[in-house]
């Protein structure tokens, strides 16, 4: 063969490569927030109109509801769902390509929360994992609206980095573990709400005030933390991060308390004793999504999806190595 024609065979063999190259990169091109938020939407348009055929997933995609595996597609809530309302919260995390979509649909024309975390690559969606808020502290039928903090961006100078929103949202449960209110920020204009239900308004004491002791009547988002109410032998254990948006101030993730039932005297930090209910009086877990609002390094405004309670220590597939892997 002539020096020609090896020029002309390595050009064409050098085009096939990099022509593969381009579509690969093209392929598994960076979702950004626009696109993350816009696969989140055709998300719920496919589960509410009953069409996950109309969705790019990856082949083997994961699909988990309330902790459960099932089919994707043809299990759990995509065969319930009658309709949503416009309600509709989102965290996108460009870094992970993650985005969580928190909203209320209609399960056999019931208002319910739910949460949903969609793993993206090459724009296609490879995990789908949901929390249905089935519980009995519910306020999906009567809330108005998202409240708008969660929509509002962070300027770009105050953002913080992803680490510090994550160990943020983790000081809540450690607060709640312990006791003790001061071991999270909570801003002075904090709020939660469960399944769309208020239960709780109001931050910490002020720098060196006193606090109200651990009042059970203290209803704040520091004093309801504060009081021991949760020294029931709860051990908030996973601790998953679902997704981490520093352009809103957003960390969101699955987290599950898990009560023993082995407790019968709760002590308050006021240093009165509470006779546990005889619903703690059984093991069990609780299965929520919590995203939380951070602003200037403090707890605003927390949404949560609760879901009901499950067997002691039951978890995510995505939460586990291996069914035997030990637990704490």
């Amino acid at each position: 063969m002539k020096s020609g024609a090896w020029v002309l065979v390595s050009l064409c063999i050098g085009a096939v490569f990099s022509n593969a190259a381009t579509a690969q990169s093209d392929s598994h091109a960076a979702c950004d927030r626009d696109c993350l938020v816009g696969i989140a939407n055709d998300y719920t348009a496919a589960l509410v109109g009953h069409t996950p055929n109309k969705l790019a997933v990856a082949p083997g995609v994961k699909f988990t509801e309330n902790l459960v595996p099932l089919k994707f597609g043809e299990q759990g809530v995509w065969k319930t769902v009658t309709g949503r309302r416009d309600f509709n919260i989102y965290a996108a995390d460009v870094d992970t390509g993650n985005v969580v979509w928190i909203g209320i649909v209609k399960e056999n024309d019931k208002a319910v929360m739910m949460a949903a975390r969609l793993k993206v690559v090459g724009h296609r969606i490879t995990e789908l994992e949901t929390l249905v808020g089935r519980s009995a502290l519910t306020g999906a039928d009567k809330v108005e609206a998202p409240r708008p903090a969660f929509a509002e961006a962070v300027p770009e100078a105050q953002r913080l980095d992803r680490q510090r929103l994550i160990a943020i949202a983790d000081s809540n449960w450690d607060a709640m573990e312990q006791g003790n209110g001061r071991l999270a920020p909570y801003a002075q204009d904090c709020e939660r709400y469960d399944n769309g239900e208020q239960t709780s308004k109001g931050g910490s004491p002020a720098e060196g005030a006193p606090d109200s002791g651990g009042s059970l009547d203290d209803r704040s988002c520091f004093g309801q933390m504060n009081s021991g109410r949760f020294n029931n032998g709860n051990k908030v254990y996973p601790r998953r991060i679902w997704a981490v948006d520093r352009e809103h101030g957003l960390a969101v993730g699955l987290f599950t308390p898990n009560v023993p039932g082995n407790v019968r005297e709760i002590k308050l930090r006021s240093g009165k004793v509470l006779a546990a209910d005889a619903s703690e009086l059984l093991p069990f877990t609780i299965q929520q999504v919590e995203m939380f609002k951070i602003v200037r390094g403090q707890i605003s405004k927390v949404e949560v999806v609760l879901g009901p309670r499950v067997p002691y220590g039951m978890r995510s597939p995505f939460d586990m190595k291996t069914l035997w892997e030990s637990r704490p």
